[in-house]
Parts: C-alpha cells; sequence; structure tokens
C-alpha cells in the first residue's frame, strides 16, 4: 500500500490585550489562509477569529494566543485566554448592543459544515475556544 502525505499547516500568534490586537488577529489569520491557497475561507475565518478575540479581550485574562491549522478536511481556529469565563450564547433582541456574536458565528459554521467548542485549560482557569469549518471538496 502506498504511503500518502497529507498536507498539514499551522500558525500560532500571541497578542496582548490592547483592541488594536483584534486587527492584528485578522491580519494574521488572512495571511496564514492565503499562504495555504484557502483564500475562498478568509471573510468567514476573519469573523470567528475577531469575534474570539474580542470575546477574550472583554471577558478573559491574561494574553490571547491564536492557532490557526488546517489538514485535508478542516480548517482549526482557536484562541485561548487565561480566563474563568466561558462563552455562553444568551438570548438576545435586535435591540440589544451586544451578544449577536455567538449567534452569528454558530449559524455561520452550520452552514459551512462546522462547529464551535470550548477547551477546559488542565493547568488552570483559561480555556481554548475552537471552531472547524469543513473543507470537504477544497484540497
Amino acid at each position: 500500500m502506498p504511503l500518502i502525505a497529507m498536507r498539514e499547516e499551522s500558525v500560532s500568534c500571541l497578542f496582548g490585550r490592547e483592541v488594536t490586537e483584534v486587527r492584528r488577529a485578522r491580519d494574521a489569520t488572512r495571511k496564514a489562509l492565503f499562504d495555504w491557497g484557502l483564500g475562498e475561507h478568509t471573510d468567514v475565518s476573519e469573523l470567528i477569529v475577531s469575534e474570539f478575540v474580542t470575546n477574550a479581550l472583554r471577558h478573559g485574562e491574561g494574553p490571547i494566543r491564536v492557532r490557526i491549522s488546517c489538514n485535508v478536511s478542516h480548517l482549526h481556529i482557536e484562541v485561548h485566554d487565561d480566563g474563568s469565563g466561558r462563552p455562553v450564547r444568551r438570548p438576545v433582541t435586535v435591540k440589544d448592543e451586544s451578544g449577536h456574536g455567538l449567534e452569528l458565528i454558530d449559524g455561520l459554521l452550520a452552514e459551512e459544515g462546522g462547529r464551535r467548542t470550548v477547551l477546559e485549560d488542565a493547568t488552570g482557569a483559561g480555556k481554548t475556544v475552537c471552531a472547524a469549518l469543513s473543507l470537504a471538496g477544497d484540497r
């Protein structure tokens, strides 16, 4: 049986707690996806990174780590912070000025054949918020 090489790409970035870091995280996401030939996933991925990093800034603690990776079947976005709070979708109305982000992200992921999860930090109170997008048919 022949051995088949599976291409896997990954990039990790560490960001501080300034609001300008959200733009830097989007820029890093865009660059990685275009470098990997996945530019068609840039808009959705940047939106997910923006929401996750913004939530880490607003509700988390410590530095924010972003990891974007892909393999033959999925694009993975992970955002880690050291805060104890967990992302929770709450009921919102069109009049609410905040709280729509996770609802939007979950809807986009459902359309893209993806999912959102939260991984607990085994060494402390932190967590990693993850999104996986299906690349079926892309590669």
